[in-house]
């Protein structure tokens, strides 16, 4: 479990609305253009079915006003998930999508809770279309990169209050990683929070059919990755130190990364193409 702020924190009120959807579809399309130009060629993911027309546009961000550019941070991102997340293999089914061309990463600029909150809904119900197969990864750069706990309160949020509004549990879920990320007991110092710490903030959308398929070819048994990333985290830290472990965990080479990938492998995954021998 992790510990989170209390949701109320965040404006409820109006996430709680049930036109959610209507209301925050909108703003998104008119007031953020996160979807344009967006790292995804496998899917169009733009539905706007059944989104009220008569919604009036606010003022849209300028997202030139903001450094480095949404294409830099894009690319950052990515550098990151192939280098660490797929690299690494901390995540053994990350590879399918990202070689299918159904990696989608979208850009939300700022720190305003609803905002952010619109970025991620409209990618979670888009997710939940069996059409659009794959995963999305929404990278906000400034919601709170230095406030773990702030950030995951509004995961929280997400999770309880929306996600059961929009009927979405069972289809899609949010899995968390932040700069400072920092599983409930292990303290700010602990090895295994590397797993999940990104370059930025990032809610990562995931269809729970696939993350089901995935973990159907570890016998059902997922602990399996975590106890296998752990070690190669903790072989790491034991070989190299913290600071040669940080570097390597940002997407840096390290001398003999190669050999210890080798070693501390997922030997019990059985789809062979998707595990990167290195």
């Amino acid at each position: 479990m992790h510990k989170f702020h209390n949701p109320s924190q965040i404006h409820a009120q109006c996430f709680g609305s049930k036109s959610f959807k209507n209301h925050f579809l909108k703003n998104i399309q008119s007031k953020s253009k996160v979807n344009d130009d967006d790292t995804d060629t496998g899917n169009d993911i733009n539905d706007t079915n059944n989104i009220d027309d008569g919604y009036e546009e606010e003022e849209e961000l300028d997202e030139y006003n903001y450094q480095p550019s949404n294409d830099d941070i894009k690319a950052t991102s990515l550098n990151w998930i192939k280098k660490v997340v797929i690299g690494y293999n901390l995540c053994p089914f990350a590879n399918q999508p990202y070689q299918e061309n159904k990696l989608k990463v979208s850009v939300v600029r700022g720190n305003d809770d609803e905002y952010v909150a619109a970025a991620v809904v409209y990618e979670l119900i888009s997710r939940s279309n069996e059409q659009h197969d794959g995963t999305t990864v929404v990278v906000a750069p400034e919601f709170y990169p230095d406030d773990f706990h702030r950030y995951m309160s509004l995961i929280q949020l997400l999770e309880e209050d929306v996600m059961d509004e929009h009927d979405l549990h069972g289809l899609v879920q949010i899995a968390p990683f932040h700069p400072q990320f920092e599983f409930d007991g292990s303290g700010s110092d602990g090895v295994d929070n590397y797993t999940n710490r990104s370059p930025y903030p990032m809610f990562h959308i995931l269809r729970e059919n696939e993350v089901t398929n995935a973990v159907d070819k570890l016998g059902g048994d997922a602990s399996k990755v975590w106890s296998r990333n752990i070690k190669l985290l903790e072989s790491m830290n034991e070989r190299w130190g913290r600071e040669e472990t940080e570097k390597a965990m940002k997407g840096e080479y390290i001398e003999g990364i190669d050999d210890l990938l080798k070693e501390v492998k997922l030997s019990t995954y059985t789809d062979k193409d998707d595990i990167d021998e290195r």
